[in-house]
């Protein structure tokens, strides 16, 4: 009779998990403490722990030291929100009066059940207060009966704490930090799934949208809002930035990262639609990622629970996880392998060496495809699931897996484990002592666990007009002498026109970029065969570069009116483009339309106007990030009395002491006269060679007339109409600073100031 009545007690109460919090808070406050205690037994029993712990704090004000509703409290900030160090005062005060004869759904209840020592160990082990928690779990398994199979998870976590005691005496060099506030909030942040280069973040969270859509899908159970998928991208600084919401995300369902192709086109997801959980993909189209489908490679999804994959960065293996029949217990990790003719093998367990009966999850594979990462909650664990590693030999056996240790493992769970290309910085999701919210994303740098040796290519495509890229551009990179036939396309990262990949050693490469099917450019490179890491960098620069150019009057700067440009091979001499100027002094060209980025462009440019002096310039640059080449010239006015030397930037023509004859360094600067002077077939010049005041009047008038006559000679001999120019010298006749030393003069000029009077000079006579 009293089955009965309780029963029809409990029926107008079993609907709690679609009341509102405002409807529980008001039973709170109206139920008598005997129905309470049903309200929040029934609450625990289906994991409605949110509102169990609003009945239980009204519990605890009737009763504070009541080790029941201690229990309870401490129970609940235990597994509702991983709050060990605060569930420890409840489950301490609730494990000092236990009961083997709980009865959870009596009002008269005042003890706590034998599962608080089991509760409170857990909360120790959490804490890293390992000899308490090993005492808590040896009293757990002495006061249970032989039938407990909670006593398993005890010896367990006893084993587990001798593993903690031994990696915290002594820890690795890795430091692990919190990535911060700017991607870890007070809802739980896991999953995290870093890019090869570094650069993107990819991670899961519980955080509720601006616009409130998902405040109607809250979890009743945990008061939690549904997983979403964000990304957060590295700046200049190597900071993370703000996260984006990925917009195949719903607001009523849950979608978790699981792992990124290295191209970032493709994400790996899970979902539980189902009812058992399965793993989705989803595919960057048209500047957004699509909507997610079921992964579809045969026996991989099933009606069992499958919660994770990675795929190497080559596309040759799978790895995923399933606790399907069969495996070595709880949650295994399986491999598919790519076969020869493009299909896919069969799912295969990866054996009782990576897999125990406990749990192994979030397996994540380096780029050498010989480093397995994942995480397992087994006796060799610290506590919780732990970061381990293995690795393949080239028989293919993997190596026993080892315990990554402390700092990158805790007593909590440590999971999701992914790493860049060189396996020296890494991501995982962690509950440990100091984080934001119930789970956190942490970030390990570490200088043991590198891949070396490898190669990598970095690019990206490179707008040099500033207009926006297409969509349509993407990288072919085909490895012409590896064993097997090596060719992949890889588009752009969405968020900077970036690309990446894990290259082969010692191999033969090319690159051919394209834009939709047309393809852009292409190049050759051969990765290292040496031990060091190497990156090889390959920027695509997209655009098209002009030729602008004006000219103007020296003097004045106004530009001028109907100069004629000449373009002029440097090789044939034979000119290849001709222009006028306009009214601005300006003139275009089509010469550079499809040179490239990185191109090498030399000619000559003569430019010449009606009462100028006609010029002749070298053109030579490498194109670069300027769109415009832009070509200044500044022309002189052929004035008489005009020296040429400072038109053209002559340098100073030298002899040897005492000497007349050329010398080579002065050739070079008599040629620039001959070059001007057959430029212009009108122009006269007087060369006139100075001195300084040393050495006698006499001899330096003789010595100046020498040279001038010498370097006129020199001139006359490759010029048209020789007869236009004649040497003079003028000894130190017309010196140009106060340096006078004849007679009894002394001067105290320095050897610049003599310098200035040693000069050449070729002055314009006739037009």
């Amino acid at each position: 009779m009293k089955k009965l009545l309780l029963a029809a007690f409990l029926a107008p109460l079993f609907v709690f998990g679609q009341m509102t919090n405002e409807e529980v808070k008001k039973q709170v406050e109206t139920a008598p403490e005997g129905e309470l205690v049903i309200l929040s037994s029934q609450m625990l029993q289906e994991n409605y722990l949110y509102h169990a712990e609003m009945v239980v704090d009204k519990l605890l004000e009737f009763q504070p030291n009541n080790a029941n509703y201690n229990y309870r409290k401490g129970y609940i900030l235990l597994y509702s929100r991983t709050d060990f160090e605060g569930a420890i005062p409840f489950l301490k005060k609730a494990s000092q009066s236990v009961n083997k004869n709980y009865d959870m759904f009596s009002k008269n209840e005042t003890n706590a059940p034998i599962d608080a020592y089991y509760n409170l160990a857990k909360a120790y082990h959490y804490n890293m207060e390992l000899d308490e928690a090993r005492k808590y779990y040896k009293l757990f398994i002495s006061s249970s009966t032989n039938g407990s199979n909670m006593i398993e998870f005890a010896e367990l976590g006893i084993a587990q704490c001798d593993n903690a005691e031994r990696e915290l005496e002594n820890p690795k060099s890795a430091i692990v930090k919190n990535i911060g506030a700017q991607v870890n909030t007070s809802n739980p942040e896991y999953a995290p799934v870093v890019s090869l280069d570094g650069n993107s973040l990819y991670f899961t969270s519980r955080r509720g949208w601006e616009d409130g859509s998902t405040d109607e899908w809250i979890d009743p159970m945990l008061n939690q809002y549904p997983e979403d998928i964000f990304v957060s991208y590295a700046d200049f600084e190597g900071e993370w930035t703000s996260p984006e919401k990925l917009a195949f995300c719903e607001s009523k369902y849950n979608e978790a990262t699981i792992s990124v192709s290295s191209d970032e086109r493709r994400i790996y997801t899970y979902k539980d639609r189902s009812g058992g959980g399965d793993i989705y993909y989803s595919d960057f189209q048209e500047n957004q990622f699509e909507e997610q489908i079921p992964l579809e490679y045969d026996g991989v999804n099933t009606e069992y629970w499958e919660t994770h994959c990675t795929m190497t960065p080559d596309g040759q293996n799978l790895y995923f996880v399933s606790d399907r029949p069969g495996g070595f217990g709880g949650r295994d990790i399986y491999r598919l392998v790519k076969l020869p003719n493009g299909d896919w093998s069969q799912p295969q367990n990866m054996g009782p060496t990576i897999n125990t009966p406990y749990d192994e999850d979030s397996p994540f594979i380096a780029v050498n495809n010989k480093t397995l990462y994942f995480s397992s909650n087994g006796p060799k664990s610290m506590g919780e699931m732990d970061v381990f590693v293995s690795f393949r030999d080239e028989d293919n056996v993997w190596s026993t897996p080892v315990n990554l240790g402390y700092p990158i493992n805790s007593t909590g769970d440590d999971v999701f484990y992914t790493t860049t290309i060189d396996g020296l910085r890494g991501y995982l999701s962690s509950f440990r002592k100091g984080g934001y919210g119930e789970k956190d994303i942490y970030e390990v740098q570490n200088d043991y666990m590198g891949n070396r040796p490898i190669s990598s290519l970095r690019g990206k495509f490179i707008s040099f007009t500033g207009q926006e890229l297409p969509d349509n551009l993407s990288v072919k990179i085909t490895c012409t002498n590896c064993e097997i036939e090596s060719q992949k396309e890889i588009n752009p990262r969405i968020k900077n026109n970036g690309f990446f990949a894990a290259l082969t050693r010692c191999k033969d490469y090319t690159i051919q970029y394209y834009s939709g099917a047309e393809l852009i450019g292409s190049e050759q490179f051969v990765t290292a065969c040496n031990n060091e890491n190497e990156e090889i960098i390959k920027n695509h620069y997209i655009g098209e570069y002009d030729l602008v150019g004006t000219v103007s009057d020296s003097k004045t700067l106004k530009y001028l009116k109907n100069a004629h440009v000449e373009f002029i091979d440097p090789m044939t001499k034979e000119s290849f483009a001709s222009f006028d100027t306009d009214a601005n002094g300006k003139f275009t060209s089509d010469y550079l339309d499809g040179k490239k980025f990185g191109d090498e462009i030399e000619f000559m440019v003569e430019v010449s106007r009606k009462g100028y002096i006609k010029q002749s310039f070298i053109v030579d640059t490498t194109l670069g990030m300027f769109k415009t080449l832009e070509l200044e010239y500044l022309l002189s006015r052929m004035d008489i009395g005009t020296d040429i030397g400072t038109v053209i930037k002559l340098n100073p023509i030298y002899f040897d002491l005492d000497k007349s004859n050329i010398r080579p360094d002065a050739a070079v600067e008599l040629d620039k006269i001959v070059k001007i002077m057959n430029d212009n077939p009108t122009m006269e010049i007087e060369l006139g060679s100075h001195t300084d005041c040393r050495a006698s009047k006499s001899y330096n008038m003789a010595l100046s007339n020498r040279r001038a006559k010498s370097s006129a000679n020199y001139i006359k001999q490759r010029i048209t109409n020789p007869s236009r120019i004649y040497g003079k010298g003028y000894g130190e006749s017309q010196l140009v600073n106060d340096c006078e030393c004849e007679g009894d003069v002394v001067s105290d000029c320095s050897d610049e100031e003599h310098q200035a009077n040693r000069r050449t000079e070729f002055k314009i006579v006739k037009k």
